[in-house]
């Protein structure tokens, strides 16, 4: 059994973006919590520095409106491979996100793709 991360992307126009990653292992309750826990607002996270693929739309953004969140929507146990291209466990990756946390999520401008300062 493994792990299978389900987020999105919602852009100005609350048009939405689904993906998923799956990492080896099984999370439970205490683990799900640690996540839930680091993302900001106990919801949001940047994929890229967490290593996970960024979900945005190529057709255009509205730099003015699209932020560079991504929405947490479940961990779960599944029963299918791993996923992950840096081959983490759901326990690496959870380790991940407190640490992004702990260093502050970094607001990206995605026209430049550069930290807002």
């Amino acid at each position: 059994m493994n792990s299978r991360l389900e987020y999105l992307y919602r852009n100005a126009s609350n048009y939405k973006k689904w993906g998923a990653v799956v990492f080896s292992g099984t999370a439970d309750a205490a683990l799900s919590r640690r996540l839930v826990n680091a993302l900001e607002s106990q919801e949001f996270f940047i994929a890229n520095q967490v290593r996970v693929p960024e979900l945005f739309f190529d057709d255009g953004l509205k730099p003015e409106e699209d932020l560079c969140w991504h929405e947490f929507v479940a961990l779960e146990t599944v029963d299918e491979e791993p996923t992950d291209q840096f081959s983490r466990t759901v326990v690496s990756f959870v380790e991940e996100c407190e640490a992004a946390s702990r260093a502050g999520w970094q607001v990206v401008d995605l026209m430049r793709r550069e930290p807002n300062r």
